[in-house]
């Protein structure tokens, strides 16, 4: 039993790692498919892309109202330390939501790719992932001059946020070919996710603090609420950037298995699946 189990765990992992070649060989797919949503998302707008700052500006405003003046977060540690604290949250949940969204459908989207030329699907969630990531990283560029207005000092340990992007980045995809996995098989997909990523937006540290003095978070629930990776990454990056320290190793180990681990998972299941895409959509 245990040697049988064994090898369909090499099976397995072989299959794995040849969709994975599969998917590099793509590379320029993956690279035109990026273009073509960066394109066609700000197609028939005036502004274009600078909307990918406009647009979180304007959500970190609303926030800024309802949490830092309603709910006083922004007295806590400074109205301008909480602009930045709430604009890294905004960014880094609006890619996570963007990503698992638009995931949720690019199978369906792209029906007509799927039914008459065959290569890897992975493609398109990845596709999907790199499109949104160029908003983060958009976003989080220009916090950076804000951090000097704003009088944080600038330290080596912002560059502590390129792995933290990466492991996001590695999370977020994993998520995203589930998501495109379901999503090619259920229809209401979508709004089933649409629900569950309100609720862990709540459940996250998006637009209050999750840590210190100031925190809403008892501290008897802080170690299960950080049992959350959206927790962990969000408040990895607001070390980095605002807080000038080193990121809980702890939680950056946790972090770091947790995307891994979800990354492998979604993969797995997405290429198991694939084979049947063209049946359902």
């Amino acid at each position: 039993m245990q040697a049988r189990s064994t090898i369909l765990a090499e099976s397995f992992l072989s299959e794995l790692l040849r969709s994975a070649g599969e998917v590099l060989a793509r590379r320029e797919t993956i690279w035109s498919l990026v273009t073509s949503n960066l394109r066609a998302g700000h197609r028939d707008k005036a502004l274009g892309h600078l909307w990918n700052l406009l647009d979180p500006l304007m959500f970190v405003g609303v926030y800024f109202v309802v949490f830092g003046l309603l709910f006083n977060q922004g007295r806590a540690a400074g109205r301008g330390t909480f602009i930045i604290y709430l604009s890294i949250g905004v960014l880094a949940f609006r890619f996570f939501e963007g990503t698992i969204l638009q995931a949720a459908n690019c199978i369906k989207a792209n029906r007509g790719l799927i039914h008459e030329i065959r290569f890897p699907k992975a493609v398109f969630p990845i596709a999907v992932s790199l499109s949104r990531l160029y908003d983060l990283l958009w976003g989080l560029l220009v916090l950076i001059p804000l951090l000097l207005v704003v009088g944080v000092p600038l330290t080596l340990h912002i560059l502590w946020a390129v792995p933290l992007i990466f492991l996001f980045l590695l999370f977020t995809s994993g998520l995203a070919f589930l998501a495109a996995y379901l999503g090619a098989f259920f229809a209401d997909t979508s709004n089933v996710v649409s629900v569950v990523l309100r609720l862990l937006m709540y459940l996250s540290p998006t637009f209050y603090y999750a840590r210190g003095e100031h925190a809403l978070i008892p501290e008897k629930f802080r170690i299960l609420y950080m049992a959350n990776p959206l927790a962990c990454f969000f408040e990895g990056l607001r070390d980095a950037m605002l807080w000038g320290r080193l990121p809980e190793p702890g939680m950056a180990a946790y972090a770091a298995a947790v995307s891994l681990a979800v990354f492998a998972v979604g993969f797995g299941v997405f290429v198991s699946g694939e084979g049947r895409f063209a049946k359902y959509v």
